[in-house]
């Protein structure tokens, strides 16, 4: 569901415990004995007899909406010597929805089974498969960001909806020797909006909460009759990289480099990185959404996808800052690293050593989940040594979560030292929240400070110097299946924060009302005031947030929409309009287009008004499950809107951008032919190709 800019970052914040208050109860939570094929099953669309014996589950209820599933669909489970074994056969009245060929995210956008797994329990690593009806699949998991290794599916549509058949190997799964697997298995419905599961109970925290999720008994992933190992494979992932440009352009160029994760026990591994390259850029993060902070930007770097999932854990914060962003960190030379787990321990530690300079970060973090209620406690630190500067910051996060009485409570500690600092007592961050959550309501409550002199230079944080106080609210509420209404959401937010001489530093209040039809169509209406004290000293407001926003079909991969907003900006007043819409032009190939404007007027006439453009427009390529080719254009002209981090130069802005991206992964191989960045504001006319071999495990693994 679309949440408009309106809602402040708190509306998305990492506090994301969700407890279900109404619904279908399950007496106990299931258990399942995994029975034993002689031989992998045909992964093939279809339920033959080599699927004879399978255990057979539904999955009765309807996470989405709280009531007994409409359609429950029927799963086949069963395990043969090298992995799980998994069939799906789902019934449904709409249309549908398979759009997806290639592998990868893009199967959310359709009507998808999903199986999540935790060979360890509510411990160690977790672990997502999903599907499409036309056997695309996409992956994740806590063990890295990149994680894609190679399994497999098959999808068939039926006359009454669709079969879909997997098969996961053991082999990519950090077990750690465990036979007994929480697991939840789900199915989503594009227009119907539901998620049906497995596994439920009223204090579950999600659909796929590790805590009440089934249990698979008798799993084998040392091999059948005990054959085999649960060690996982390691993974050297050498590669070359080829440039071609003009002299003017810097001259072509070549390289070779070296990744590896070795493990050193079932569940942690060694990794390293030598000559690493970053020349592939895998998203396109421009934008010229308005806002008063710096922008955040997502981490892409294959190093930090494998070392940086057990930073900046927190059982829950508010706008709070990280002490470890790894963007910030330049370009290495070599970096070294350890994770992994140990029973209800997460850890990670990497030294990343460049020219004259090096980061090191490391992070303990526990874990407790028991029926009774959650309990978390993380340790990090984080180092950065340059040339006349050195930087340490150190942070201690805990809280308890109470699944039955639905209740938080949470703490945050962080304190920086170093050459930068000055005065101790202004370089530090803290914060205290309490509220309740469920799955209709959240209600948070918080007190933050953060120091004048707090600015980690491995971390980000929007805005020092500030303290204060901030809620959230919001309700929801579901209708029965013949409403043309699926849901309305009331969300309220109000925060206030002053610096350390008592001035205002930041504000922002405002409410939102969302409503989801059954027809596919959202309509969105929000209304907010936000002030924020800028560098130039001057306490000014940035707040487009009085708007309304229209969408059609949001939960696909073909979604349109149509946002608008306006209110007080800087000295004068700001309006923004955006518009975007995915199309299928063919059945492998698909048009986007993404309009944005943005403009300005001044109160004062040493200011000028102005209008600025983001238009970009891409055509998808879907060859087949393994490769992929996209090309975009885009153009950025106009003047920037002003920010509170630094005083406005009022620069017109001309660029141009063109990229073309040819993407093939498939077992041990992946290959990359590249033109152009989307993530430059202007294309440097050269061409990269990449060749990357994955010797042991998988990409990712």
């Amino acid at each position: 569901m679309f949440i408009s800019k309106a809602v402040p970052v708190a509306a998305a914040a990492s506090l994301m415990l969700v407890a279900n208050v109404a619904g279908v109860r399950a007496a106990t939570l299931p258990h399942l004995h995994v029975p034993m094929f002689v031989r992998e099953p045909a992964i093939a669309g279809r339920i033959d007899g080599s699927w004879q014996g399978a255990a057979r589950i539904r999955l009765r209820y309807d996470y989405t909406n709280q009531r007994k599933a409409e359609h429950p669909a029927i799963v086949y489970i069963g395990q043969d010597p090298r992995g799980l074994d998994v069939a799906f056969v789902v019934t449904q009245r709409s249309p549908v929805v398979a759009s997806t060929l290639s592998n990868g995210p893009g199967v959310f956008g359709d009507d998808n089974v999903q199986v999540a797994l935790n060979p360890q329990g509510v411990q160690g690593f977790s672990y997502q498969f999903i599907a499409n009806a036309r056997g695309a699949r996409f992956q994740t998991s806590s063990e890295n960001s990149a994680y894609t290794p190679h399994w497999k599916a098959a999808g068939r549509v039926t006359k009454t909806g669709y079969v879909i058949t997997m098969h996961v190997p053991f082999a990519i799964l950090r077990s750690g020797g465990s036979h007994a697997w929480k697991a939840q298995f789900q199915r989503f419905a594009v227009h119907d909006n539901v998620s049906d599961i497995w596994s439920y109970d009223r204090n579950a925290t999600s659909a796929s909460d590790t805590l009440y999720a089934g249990t698979l008994d008798g799993v084998d992933p040392a091999g059948f009759k005990g054959k085999g190992t649960s060690r996982p494979a390691p993974r050297f992932q050498p590669y070359l990289l080829g440039v071609g440009r003009s002299a003017a352009a810097g001259g072509s160029t070549s390289q070779i480099g070296f990744d590896m994760a070795v493990p050193i026990t079932p569940t942690a591994s060694f990794v390293g990185s030598f000559h690493p390259d970053y020349s592939n850029v895998e998203t396109d993060q421009q934008t010229i959404s308005p806002t008063a902070f710096p922008r955040q930007f997502q981490e892409v770097r294959p190093f930090f996808t494998q070392v940086g999932n057990a930073f900046n854990a927190t059982l829950g914060c508010q706008n709070c800052p990280q002490t470890l962003y790894t963007p910030a960190i330049p370009t290495f030379r070599q970096g070294y690293g350890v994770e992994g787990t140990q029973g209800p321990f997460t850890f990670a530690g990497f030294d990343a050593v460049g020219a004259q300079r090096t980061d090191l970060a490391d992070a303990i973090n526990y874990g407790h989940s028991s029926k009774s209620g959650i309990e978390q406690i993380d340790l990090q630190r984080v180092t950065a040594n340059l040339p006349n500067l050195i930087d340490n910051t150190s942070s201690v996060n805990g809280g308890y979560f109470s699944t039955h009485g639905h209740w938080f409570a949470y703490g945050n500690y962080a304190r920086e030292n170093g050459t930068l600092v000055t005065d101790p007592s202004q370089a530090h961050y803290g914060e205290i929240g309490a509220g309740m959550k469920s799955a209709n309501t959240i209600f948070v409550l918080a007190h933050q400070f953060i120091g004048s002199q707090f600015n980690p230079v491995d971390g980000y944080e929007q805005q020092n110097d500030i303290g204060g106080y901030l809620s959230f609210f919001q309700q929801t509420f579901h209708f029965p299946s013949s409403s043309r209404l699926l849901d309305i959401s009331v969300m309220l937010n109000d925060a206030r924060f002053w610096n350390h001489l008592s001035q205002p530093a930041q504000s922002s209040a405002g409410d939102q009302i969302n409503l989801d039809f059954k027809n596919l169509w959202t309509i969105h209406v929000y209304q907010q005031s936000a002030f924020v004290l800028a560098s130039n000293g001057e306490y000014l407001p940035f707040n487009v947030g009085n708007g309304a926003f229209v969408g059609y079909n949001l939960n696909s991969n073909y979604g349109k929409g149509l946002v608008y907003g306006e209110g007080p900006y800087y000295h004068g007043h700001a309006t923004n309009l955006q518009f975007f819409d995915t199309m299928p032009i063919r059945r492998n190939i698909s048009f986007s287009l993404n309009l944005n404007e943005n403009s300005y007027a001044s109160n004062r006439t040493t200011e000028p008004s102005f209008k600025q453009w983001l238009n970009s427009a891409s055509v998808n390529w879907q060859f087949s499950r393994d490769a992929s080719f996209s090309f975009g254009a885009r153009r950025i002209n106009g003047t920037s809107l002003p920010t509170s981090y630094f005083a406005p130069t009022f620069a017109p802005i001309f660029t141009d951008n063109l990229s073309a991206a040819f993407h093939y992964l498939h077992g041990h191989n992946e290959f990359y032919l590249v033109y152009g960045d989307p993530n430059s504001l202007t294309t440097t006319p050269a061409v990269y190709f990449k060749w990357i071999f994955y010797a042991g495990a998988e990409k990712g693994t």
